[in-house]
């Protein structure tokens, strides 16, 4: 056997090739001989109910975010869940433990988030399969819930009944008379929608700077088809918003005009 061929037959020494995106893809997707074989133990209705489960935490947040339901007894938005009826005089009227999802998402923050998620999708334009966007997005509609979800406690009051007037009161001790010291100061939830507008902001920030980039990045290697689309829209937005303040301007100077001959034909 010759050296050329002991050396083709020798295992190759040093630093690996840099993997492909198919080779990282399959290496991660690739499941453990272990794990497959506990999975194959499974009934199939849990395997299911596994993959099913997986399959909605892929495609948004919307599927874990919203609080799990406790029932209507536990419920600490209870006063805004759409399940129960009301009486006469307004008075809750709870109805079995199985008119709720108990143990499963609250229906009312299920689908306030997938609405959102819509919303965001279409108002900002972004392309579902774009990975990147999709991220800011449910950020942007995670913020949303849980806003509205201190919104929902300002409006009934926390576990305590406090927040509706914006202040927590704390009770600090009794004094020689046995009256309460008290301490009122502004109530979390308020805070907590402070910090998540300026939250959203960061978030809408990224966004434009994830787009300009991309502009950036096509107008300096001449760009493709598919990169150039955000030059276009972000040329026919203008434009819109130049249409707009046109037609706002115009119907103005006709309602003046109208009211002036309206004026001159009563004189």
């Amino acid at each position: 056997m010759s050296k050329k061929d002991d050396l083709e037959k020798a295992e190759p020494v040093g630093l690996d090739l840099i993997p492909s995106k198919e080779d990282i893809i399959s290496s991660i997707t690739k499941m453990e001989p272990e794990y497959e074989s506990y999975l194959d133990r499974l009934p199939m209705e849990k395997r299911k109910r596994i993959y099913n489960s997986v399959n909605r935490i892929r495609h948004g947040l919307h599927a874990i975010a919203p609080m799990m339901c406790l029932g209507p007894k536990k419920c600490p938005i209870l006063q805004k869940c759409p399940i129960p009826n009301r009486d006469l005089q307004g008075k809750i009227e709870n109805g079995s433990d199985e008119e709720y999802p108990v143990g499963r998402e609250c229906i009312l923050e299920k689908f306030y988030m997938q609405q959102k998620i819509i919303e965001y999708v279409e108002h900002l334009n972004v392309d579902p399969a774009n990975p990147v966007e999709m991220s800011i997005v449910n950020e942007l509609a995670l913020i949303d819930l849980y806003k509205n979800r201190a919104l929902m406690i300002m409006s009934t009051g926390d576990k305590n009944g406090q927040g509706r007037d914006f202040m927590r009161v704390d009770i600090l001790g009794f004094n020689e008379s046995g009256d309460t010291a008290e301490s009122a100061k502004l109530h979390p939830a308020v805070d907590m929608m402070d910090r998540l507008e300026k939250r959203r902001e960061k978030w809408l920030d990224r966004l434009m700077e994830t787009r300009k980039s991309k502009a950036e990045w096509a107008l300096k290697v001449g760009g493709t088809q598919s990169d150039s689309r955000i030059l276009s829209e972000i040329s026919k937005l203008r434009q819109a918003i130049a249409t707009l303040e046109t037609d706002n301007r115009l119907s103005i100077e006709q309602k003046s005009e109208e009211d002036d001959d309206e004026i001159l034909l009563g004189d």
